[in-house]
């Protein structure tokens, strides 16, 4: 009796370790192995039917640079973007299993999968996820996503849109119409204290949520975050906001947040400014009220095409959906590569949004080496009154 007594003692003692000693879920950024990763940046590569790699054919190719393998630049993936085990489809894989109902997430997006394109708030596009202790922030480009989980609140109402088009619901997929274009990702993950940082950026951001889960605890954790998901807005000047924050390795972000009414435009009027930097930017540049190059103070420059050399591709940047910046001069401390949500356009003046930007000289080299043609400043027209003026 004794000695069944101590073999089941060691045996519950046993069990006790192999459940403490074994992989915890963490809420992480996850890279193209799905390891665990603090953060990346991913560009899906327009669909290009004249490329050699059917991935790219489809519309589906990406390259991606992690916090660990950024001194080698872009890496191509040998995975399809809408694949569940892409660098995107482990990151958001806790979305999609049942494992996920404890833990705060706010999906948003201007063009939601499962609701008419908003108008008017954020032009913003986002997925916020955290547990009592970590989480992530993923920005990106792409409509329609991420598809609707089975879990949370849903917030809208039918679109009408085409079944074909909007991905299915309750597993990870990536809709149809975002494979023509470029798209453009980044993920940060961050530790429990930086959550309500990201909730009042939210909140000038005016994001417009589409699918959210809200549980008691974590929303009194989380009361910032929570009144983003619940779409609170900040009603008082300054309409502009930028603020720190760190990854899990400390690493330090910039994240830069304007509001519709703030009325300007985010990119020279906020980022080149406040940075210090010359930019060079890469925005969808096919709508209504396209801004030129700005060469008054800080330059803003708009990029006409884009070279991935590790794709073995070039294209227009009217093929291009993503929204980044990078300053155009190498500069000491000043290697900037910002990912951000709005583009260069008047009609923008009128939308919420934001970028998130850090400085890596790696990731730097990497962007300006992907800048292939630069639209020139504006060339001044001649007055006659001006010259006179010069003169006295």
């Amino acid at each position: 009796m004794y000695i069944r007594d101590r073999l089941s003692a060691c045996f519950i003692i046993f069990v006790y370790i192999i459940i403490l000693s074994a992989p915890g879920k963490s809420l992480e950024c996850r890279d193209d192995n799905n390891k665990p990763i603090d953060w990346y940046v991913a560009y899906k590569i327009p669909k290009m039917s004249d490329s050699s790699n059917p991935l790219i054919r489809q519309g589906v190719a990406y390259l991606y640079m992690t916090s660990d393998s950024s001194s080698s630049g872009w890496q191509l993936s040998s995975k399809d973007i809408s694949s569940k085990d892409s660098i995107a489809g482990y990151t958001l894989s806790p979305l999609y299993k049942n494992e996920n109902s404890s833990d705060l997430w706010i999906l948003y997006n201007d063009q939601p999968p499962n609701k008419a394109p908003a108008t008017k708030y954020g032009h913003t596009k986002g997925v916020v996820m955290v547990s009592s202790k970590q989480g992530f922030w993923l920005i990106h480009s792409v409509p329609l996503f991420p598809s609707v989980p089975k879990d949370g609140v849903d917030l809208s109402k039918s679109s009408g849109k085409s079944e074909m088009d909007i991905p299915s619901e309750g597993k990870y997929d990536y809709p149809t119409s975002g494979k023509h274009f470029g798209q453009t990702f980044l993920c940060i993950s961050m530790n429990k204290d930086q959550f309500d940082v990201v909730g009042q950026q939210l909140m000038y951001n005016q994001i417009v949520p589409y699918r959210i889960n809200l549980p008691e605890t974590l929303k009194k954790q989380y009361s910032v975050l929570a009144d983003a998901a619940r779409k609170k807005r900040i009603k008082n000047p300054p309409y502009n906001h930028k603020v720190s924050i760190k990854s899990l390795e400390e690493i330090e972000f910039l994240s830069f947040a304007k509001s519709d009414k703030w009325q300007k435009d985010l990119y020279d009027d906020f980022l080149a400014p406040q940075l210090g930097v010359d930019l060079l930017t890469e925005t969808w540049l096919n709508g209504r009220g396209k801004l030129p190059s700005e060469c008054n103070g800080s330059k803003v420059m708009n990029v006409k095409s884009v070279i991935l050399e590790k794709a073995n591709v070039n294209f227009k940047s009217s093929h291009d959906h993503s929204k980044w910046a990078v300053s155009n001069n190498n500069k000491k401390n000043h290697n900037w590569i910002c990912i951000g949500d709005v583009n260069r356009a008047d009609t923008q003046f009128n939308r919420g949004g934001g970028a998130v930007c850090f400085n890596s000289l790696n990731v730097w080299r990497t962007y300006r080496g992907s800048v292939n043609d630069i639209e020139p400043c504006p060339k001044k027209k001649f007055s006659l009154i001006n010259w006179v003026k010069s003169w006295f």
